[in-house]
């Protein structure tokens, strides 16, 4: 049981949800209309890539491709690629990572709040947790669109509130290491979760690591001693 730790904040994509597949196929169906804008030497961007622009860029990761274009085409790939990204999650495109549903449901059987704040747009937000039927796994729901240039410190900040809990009580869990230094600003410890990327260095900036989802309730608890020893 844990003593301390009364709030988890989970990341959306790449940690509860596997959206690497729908990101690329998205990205192909967005890209047909501007094939002949394309420099046919430029290499196309994978599943690796569209992971290391959002660890990077965020949900506006699209905007920062490189791949030959101007900024009015670039302007019109995210747009088209927004469209592309809803239809298939309504669709059926992607799915929530085994073993999330029972982990929180564990968690709240221990009267543990969990939130879902992602690094994601409104809309995105909504197709995703509409389709999964996230809104009755999470406590609440939030993105960092909703916050403006704030981003992931008052995203963060509002969750706490709302659940009236210390940052001393939270733990933050993600990918990206802009989404870390949000939490440590508020010093609020942060737990990395590898299950869903590929590329793990991007996990340093965490406090603790967990590359499995079976390993994560013991890194709680190791999470959970550290909280204690600084409350």
């Amino acid at each position: 049981m844990l003593q301390h730790i009364r709030l988890l904040i989970f990341d959306l994509d790449y940690l509860v949800f596997d959206c690497a597949p729908l990101k690329v196929q998205a990205l192909r169906q967005s890209l047909i209309s501007l094939a002949d804008a394309i420099p046919q030497n430029v290499r196309l961007p994978d599943a690796e890539d569209a992971e290391e622009g959002f660890r990077d860029r965020g949900f506006r990761w699209t905007r920062h491709l490189e791949i030959g274009l101007g900024e009015d085409n670039l302007e019109h790939l995210r747009h088209v690629y927004d469209l592309n990204e809803r239809r298939l999650i309504e669709a059926g495109a992607g799915k929530v990572f085994a073993g999330i549903h029972e982990f929180i449901a564990k968690c709240r059987g221990m009267d543990i709040s969990a939130v879902l704040g992602a690094e994601a747009s409104r809309d995105y937000l909504v197709s995703v947790a509409e389709r999964h039927q996230l809104e009755a796994l999470f406590d609440l729901s939030l993105c960092t669109e909703e916050f403006g240039a704030g981003g992931a410190d008052e995203m963060i900040e509002e969750i706490m509130h709302h659940a009236e809990v210390n940052p001393s009580e939270t733990v933050v869990l993600g990918t990206r290491p802009q989404f870390f230094q949000a939490a440590h600003n508020l010093d609020v410890l942060t737990i990395g979760c590898g299950w869903g990327i590929r590329q793990h260095q991007s996990l340093a900036e965490a406090d603790l690591v967990s590359l499995t989802l079976s390993q994560l309730y013991s890194v709680i608890q190791k999470a959970d001693d550290l909280a204690s020893q600084y409350s």
